[in-house]
């Protein structure tokens, strides 16, 4: 399961809500309207030049610029960097002790990394028919600095 920031954009004048997932490395990757369809005023003016927040720098420019902090509410809701969730997402589940070990002394910049490499490693497996590292290994080996190859 990847993790993913989530900004909820409500409008302070009308029933729209957005909804804006983006990976670890703040590239979009759901884009969502709930509620009501957009009429085309709307769309005319969330899809014009440069105004889509295509990445999340461009959404945090919307958080703290006018005219969009005077017409939306922007609500952040942060991934989920706990051990759990990364003892879900690695899905082998072999020491867990030693792993939560292994997590607990990890910085978060170190625990993003530990996300964000596992798609490569995963390939890398597949690819090469190496067996899976126990989560503690992994960790304490430092395999999320390896560069792996999608």
């Amino acid at each position: 399961m990847e993790q993913l920031t989530t900004y909820q954009v409500k409008g302070k004048k009308s029933a729209v809500v957005y909804v804006f997932k983006y990976d670890l490395n703040g590239n979009l990757k759901v884009f969502e309207i709930v509620g009501e369809p957009l009429n085309e005023q709307q769309k005319a003016w969330l899809f014009a030049t440069y105004r889509f927040p295509i990445d999340e720098l461009k959404m945090k420019y919307w958080q703290t610029n006018s005219p969009f902090k005077e017409h939306f509410v922007i609500t952040k809701i942060a991934p989920d960097l706990s051990f759990e969730a990364l003892w879900e997402t690695y899905n082998y589940k072999m020491g867990k002790k030693d792993a939560i070990k292994m997590f607990n002394k990890l910085k978060e910049a170190e625990i993003i990394k530990v996300f964000l490499s596992l798609k490569g490693y995963e390939a890398h497996l597949k690819r090469t028919g190496q067996a899976k590292a126990y989560l503690a290994t992994y960790l304490n080996k430092e395999y999320y600095n390896n560069e792996y190859r999608d």
